[in-house]
Formats: structure tokens, sequence, C-alpha cells
């Protein structure tokens, strides 16, 4: 009897023999195998000025700032930290979620009807959104300073707007609606201050107006900025920084009295003189009888009507510059510095 191991008809043997075959077959063609591409990384538009950040925090460094409107490459799910992983323009960071639409997440519409409630303008680059809320498509990027038509509905911090003959939504935080009458005449900044192509931080700065310019208002106002002339270049200031009242010496006294007296209140309370010197200048110009026409705020700090029944010196007149400055002196030293802006 021959032996089984010589007698390629058995079974056994075929079936080792295959498996080395397929082994060895295996081993060469894995090498080649062509492995599929990771799938294309999500899209989303940046609906606000974004910044692109370092690292997934506000403490991470801004490497730039993408525009409303900009269309970004998702890289990551969402992290605890509520930041993306992108990629704007081949640069790459992180970008916080609030901001970012993601593409495609509602594509269905809500009819913001097509009335006609007035008209407003866009403050910045502005999505038009097929739904009251950031979570629906957008339809299109309205450019800063566009005219829109308000249809009248409102939801969830959204207006119903028609642009260029569409219907949609966009966010009322940046929609400035028709101006309502101010004060025409002159006016002047308390501190230097931005000229703005538009009525907000987000337009872009014409110059820079020094502080006791005059200007020349031109009659209109939209969200706490009013539009004013200056040596020949219209634009838009902010009202907090702008007086009626010229800048003066103060009165019957003289800048050097207005000055020691507010070293003087300094030196009461025990706050830094310097430093509240400084707030003086910026708040009235050193004037103890400026009154701000728009927050009535006065005096020589600019205490609100409100703020001041709150001090000791409640009974004195708000425009005594000595009362004026040791009530300011005073609330410092109560850790209520923070109470002013400047």
């Amino acid at each position: 009897m021959r032996s089984s191991i010589n007698n390629p008809s058995r079974p056994a043997v075929w079936s080792r023999l295959l498996l080395l075959a397929i082994l060895l077959v295996s081993s060469l063609v894995i090498p080649g195998v062509v492995r599929p591409q990771k799938a294309m990384a999500a899209s989303a538009s940046v609906t606000s000025d974004l910044n692109l950040r370092a690292g997934p925090s506000t403490s991470n460094t801004i490497k730039l700032v993408m525009p409303a409107g900009a269309s970004v490459q998702l890289l990551s799910e969402l992290g605890r930290s509520g930041f993306y992983k992108v990629s704007y323009n081949g640069e790459l960071g992180y970008a916080y979620s609030d901001y970012l639409a993601i593409g495609g997440s509602r594509d269905d519409s809500v009819d913001a009807g097509w009335g006609n409630a007035g008209s407003a303008s866009t403050t910045s680059a502005l999505n038009l959104r097929m739904g009251p809320g950031t979570g629906y498509a957008v339809a299109d990027v309205m450019p800063d300073g566009a005219t829109v038509t308000l249809t009248g509905a409102a939801d969830s911090g959204f207006l119903g707007v028609l642009y260029n003959g569409a219907n949609g939504w966009a966010s009322a935080d940046y929609l400035a609606q028709s101006g309502t009458d101010s004060p025409s005449g002159t006016a002047y900044t308390t501190s230097n201050l931005n000229l703005r192509s538009g009525p907000s931080t987000a337009n872009l700065v014409l110059l820079v107006l020094p502080s006791g310019a005059a200007v020349s208002l031109t009659g209109e106002e939209q969200n706490g900025f009013a539009s004013i002339s200056y040596n020949g270049t219209e634009g838009w200031a902010s009202q907090n920084y702008l007086t009626d009242s010229a800048p003066v010496s103060g009165g019957s006294y003289t800048t050097a009295e207005i000055i020691q007296i507010i070293y003087d209140a300094a030196a009461k309370y025990g706050q830094n003189g310097d430093a509240m010197l400084a707030v003086a200048r910026c708040e009235s110009l050193l004037d103890p009888d400026i009154v701000n026409q728009w927050s009535n705020a006065s005096g020589l700090f600019q205490f609100l009507p409100g703020t001041w029944a709150t001090t000791p010196y409640a009974g004195d007149s708000i425009f005594d510059p000595v009362a004026n400055a040791e009530a300011a002196a005073w609330m410092w030293s109560v850790g209520r510095r923070g109470e002013w802006v400047c």
C-alpha cells in the first residue's frame, strides 16, 4: 500500500494545497488593495464674524477672523467645549459651534409672510434663512448695509424679511430698523471716538475723532449710534461719547482747580488720583456742568440720576464738582468702579 503523503489524490492533501495557495495569493494582493477614501467633511457656514482659534477654547490664540457667510469644512465632531475643528481657506483651527450653521441641517422653509411692515438694513453680512433659527438652511447671504423689507413676522429672535424678491428670515440682532429722529445741530466728542461707516461696531472705521471734536448731527440715530458729519466725512458714532455741551474749563472753575478737586476726592477715599482724572476727562472733558442729552448723565463723572441717588452725596447738586468727584471716589472705594464705561 502507498503512503497517503505521496498520494495527491487524497482529499486531505488537496485541501492543504488549496489553503496554502490561498494564503500565498493573499499575501501578494493585500499590499496593493485600494482602501476606500474617507468621506468628505461636512460643510458649515459662519453666521457672524467668527474667530478661528488655535485650540478649542476662548483662551486659545486667534489665528484669524472668518467673515459672516464664510464657508468652512468640519474636520471633527462637536467637542465638549462647544468647538469644531474646521478648515477655512486652507487654514486649520477651531470655531465655536453657536456661530456655525451646519450645511443641510434643515431645508424645510417657514413662510415669513409677504406684508410690508417697514424697512431695515443689515449691520453686517447676514444669512437669509429658510426658517426662524440657525438650524435652517441658508438661502442667501445679504451684504453689510443691504436694505430689506420687513414682513411683520417675528419668531425666536428672527424677523421675516423680503430681500431681492426672496422670502426668508434674518436675525433681529443684525437688522437696524428705520432710524428715529434724534437731535440735530452740533455735538462734541467726550473722548477719542471711531467714526464708522454704519451704525454698529461691526462697521468699518473711517477715521478717529479726537476728544473734544465738534461734529454735526444729521438728525438720525440707530442702535445707539448717531449719524454725524465731521470735516466733510459722514458716518456714525456712538452716542455714549457725544454731548451737546462744548468742552469748557467748568464755569467759574479753572481746569487746574477741577484737577485739584479730583485729586483731593481721590485722597479722601484712598483712590488713585491719576486714574480718576483719566475717567473724568473721558466722561466730561472736565466740565462739571455737562449733560448727556441722550442718557441724562450729568456732571464731572457723568452720574445717571438713579446712580447719584445711591451715593452719600445725593442731597448735593450733581453739578457741584466737589460733590460729584467725592461721590465717584466713594463709589470706587466700595467696589463700584465698574459702573463707568471709560
